[in-house]
């Protein structure tokens, strides 16, 4: 591709942003501050369009160049491209220097057909084959649905580095009064993609079965007071409103642990054996860890184990 030579032009020549699909469009500090200090080092890229200079790449430098009030910004101009060669000059111009998030991705899928004059199977051709690892094509049709998203969801999605497909996932699985609950906790505490999968799992499913709304949830205690305590660390408030949810989760948990104590002294009290529950009880499998130290110890808890088949029936009874 033959790009002309850099050149300064006035900034006030650039004005429209039809080639938008950065996200968040706001300028990060970091690049404020760069360019407060150096300057812009690397050119934006132009074209012109109805004889009209427009910018393809370079919407948050301009920005900046504007709050610091740059008179003049260097620019590269491109030569007439297809359709198809523009958007994959803009991809590639994007993944020159960073990853693109989901959501720029889904904004190139819902608007880029239009901006870029591009047939649906030429920009799905583009994204799957350009991005395979990130957008597999059976996913293509359904992402631009994470746009709709709560922002501060989407904030805390590109933080933490969600995939595409769990933002699908919950954008289509989940309603948007669970989805909107969930967000306002993101101003008290963080969550991974896992922990909010799990969260979004347990909250619709105590919710359902307790015919309530994910607000009467969140106002039962001692969730209120988890959230609202100010001396407790960010993390540990985490874990402890996550451990809240799961105690809401299952309701007999208090009753399940005195009984899984008391199968646990049993057991103990033969020779050395151990008892093994899955974390919180909240999986499906046990383990009978059994220690010895010859061949001779270990038949003996053998033997002992088949007397205990009575305690270990009961183990069955806590999945």
């Amino acid at each position: 591709m033959n790009i002309r030579e850099y050149s300064l032009e006035p900034i006030h020549r650039f004005k429209t942003f039809p080639f938008q699909f950065t996200y968040p469009p706001n300028p990060p500090t970091s690049l404020v501050t760069s360019i407060r200090k150096v300057g812009i080092l690397s050119p934006l890229l132009c074209l012109y369009v109805d004889e009209s200079p427009q910018i393809l790449d370079g919407h948050r430098r301009l920005l900046v160049a504007r709050e610091l009030k740059i008179a003049h910004i260097p620019v590269a101009f491109l030569p007439s491209l297809s359709p198809y060669d523009l958007a994959f000059t803009w991809l590639h111009a994007q993944m020159a220097s960073r990853s693109l998030n989901p959501f720029e991705i889904a904004g190139l899928v819902e608007n880029g057909v239009r901006h870029f004059s591009l047939s649906s199977n030429e920009m799905q051709h583009l994204v799957t084959s350009e991005l395979p690892a990130l957008i597999p094509p059976h996913l293509f049709p359904e992402l631009p649905s994470i746009l709709q998203l709560p922002e501060r969801l989407k904030i805390e999605a590109v933080a933490r580095s969600y995939s595409p497909a769990f933002l699908v996932k919950i954008s289509r699985v989940y309603p948007k009064k669970l989805i909107d609950s969930i967000t306002h906790l993101l101003d008290v505490f963080s969550l991974s993609e896992n922990q909010l999968a799990q969260l979004l799992e347990w909250i619709d499913e105590i919710t359902g079965r307790d015919n309530l709304t994910p607000n009467e949830l969140l106002k039962q205690d001692p969730i209120p007071f988890l959230l609202s305590h100010p001396k407790m660390p960010t993390a540990k408030k985490r874990d402890a409103f996550l451990k809240a949810i799961y105690e809401k989760r299952f309701p007999n948990r208090a009753h399940l642990n005195k009984a899984l104590r008391e199968i646990q002294d049993k057991i103990s009290s033969v020779g050395d054996l151990r008892l093994v529950p899955p974390k919180e009880l909240a999986g499906d499998r046990f383990e009978l860890r059994i220690g010895f130290k010859s061949p001779e110890t270990l038949r003996t808890s053998m033997k002992k184990v088949t007397r205990l088949e009575s305690e270990l029936h009961k183990v069955f009874d806590l999945l």
